[in-house]
């Protein structure tokens, strides 16, 4: 498992098939998601999330921000979604994102040790990056990498 760590953090320690932290405080870890229409990419960005924490939290995306940003209606909606998410077992708790898009004050109520962003979220890191450091709140971000394909 590969990971591009985006600001500061405690240093990784190779595991087996998955990494793990060497700072004992870390416990909480946020990502931020659709989830529509859940699959293996999805779980498995969940597991490498879980696998550097012992407690993941979800903030899904409102069914109206999913309509406004893909232009299109998700596949399943937010309360399915959340379903889905807890059905995994990888997640602790799910919240629906704000109602308002760039409004993290999630990030407040949950007091993540760490969030990590997905291979594909650029957008989230810059936004997300702009939103702490306005704040002067300091929470690492970790990218993980895409899941890997079973190409021949």
């Amino acid at each position: 498992m590969f990971v591009t760590v985006v600001g500061a953090l405690a240093a990784f320690v190779a595991c087996n098939n998955g990494l793990q932290l060497t700072d004992s405080k870390l416990k909480t870890v946020l990502v931020f998601g659709t989830f529509d229409a859940l699959h293996s990419g999805h779980r498995y960005f969940l597991r490498q999330a879980k696998n550097l924490g012992d407690r993941l939290v979800v903030s899904l995306a409102r069914d109206e921000f999913v309509r406004s940003f893909e232009g299109k209606n998700p596949v399943d909606g937010e309360s399915e979604r959340t379903a889905r998410l807890r059905d995994t077992g990888l997640v602790a708790e799910v919240y629906l994102s704000g109602r308002i898009p760039g409004s993290y004050d999630l990030l407040l109520e949950v007091k993540p040790d760490l969030v990590c962003l997905g291979y594909d979220q650029d957008l989230l890191e810059e936004n997300l990056r702009s939103w702490l450091q306005s704040r002067g709140v300091q929470i690492p971000l970790v990218k993980l990498h895409r899941a890997p394909t079973n190409r021949c």
